[in-house]
């Protein structure tokens, strides 16, 4: 096979290199959803930091909360998003695509897998952050687990939830599948000429081509916004409700897709499917009985 144009190469490896691969695949996968569980530590005694200075000094509190910083404004007027939600998503961004690169080498192949293998990882943290109460009309910011994990308010989570889904997972997954179909086309097969014009006939890849365009979909749907200053009634309430089931079900046909895509993602669409069992009860008993939200 001939070079890639750039650092990574075409490798032919041998077995016991593939498995050693797939270790360190496994290994990333594992670095970059314990490092979810360092996050959420480190946030909670960040917000146990604030509650004790706040106690020391509570004028100094009360001038936070008036007050909306630079980082807290949206980076482009009309946006919902602030700079603070970009910055953190956009970390997060590098921090995924830095472990996909670390120990790759000069495998082309073993980068374009880390890509979509610490992706998929992520999904089950995605789902523990989404606002499963977003279509009830009483209490549609009900707390999800990662709400209650972290201590932190839904209205606070969901729009990290967005982002992550915008600017994390979709370009890292897309990254995965453009780097797996340019080294398709540059491939030769004996048969029909082109590697990419046979995998193009498998079910693996077709289950892979269907969830990325999965991903692409669900950043084209939006959710809907109502005015701040009026109540969610009629017609609107009606567009949340099918933009949530129309979301819900796409999602699903992405974890869907991925688990039939590939062996190695099914640990994590099996992790997500239990977040979303997790995450809907948490929501939904928070509408029910009352508490935080």
């Amino acid at each position: 096979m001939s070079d890639s144009p750039w650092r990574w190469h075409f490798i032919s490896l041998s077995d016991d290199d593939k498995l050693r691969r797939r270790e360190l695949l496994n290994i990333r996968g594992s670095y970059a959803q314990w490092s979810v569980i360092i996050v959420i530590s480190v946030l909670r005694l960040y917000q146990a930091w604030i509650k004790a200075n706040s106690k020391n000094d509570p004028s100094s509190s009360r001038a936070r909360r008036g007050s909306v910083s630079w980082w807290d404004r949206p980076l482009v007027t009309g946006w919902i998003e602030s700079r603070k939600h970009y910055l953190v998503c956009g970390l997060w961004l590098l921090w995924l695509t830095g472990l996909s690169i670390w120990k790759s080498g000069g495998d082309y192949l073993h980068f374009t897998k880390a890509l979509g293998h610490v992706a998929l990882s992520q999904v089950p943290l995605q789902i523990l952050m989404s606002p499963a109460a977003y279509i009830s009309t009483s209490r549609p910011s009900a707390a999800s687990i990662f709400s209650y994990l972290t201590s932190t308010p839904q209205s606070t989570v969901t729009p990290y939830h967005r982002l992550f889904g915008r600017i994390v997972i979709t370009p890292l997954l897309a990254g995965h599948a453009i780097l797996y179909l340019l080294f398709f086309v540059q491939s030769e097969h004996p048969e029909y000429g082109t590697l990419f014009s046979k995998r193009v006939r498998d079910y693996d890849v077709q289950c892979g081509l269907l969830a990325i365009s999965t991903a692409i979909l669900l950043l084209v749907f939006a959710r809907p916004r109502a005015s701040q200053a009026r109540p969610i009634v009629g017609s609107m309430r009606e567009r949340r409700r099918s933009f949530y089931y129309g979301h819900v079900f796409l999602v699903a046909i992405l974890c869907a897709s991925a688990y039939a895509h590939v062996s190695q993602a099914q640990k994590f669409m099996l992790q997500a499917l239990g977040a979303s069992l997790l995450n809907g009860v948490c929501s939904f008993a928070m509408v029910r009985w009352g508490g935080r939200a």
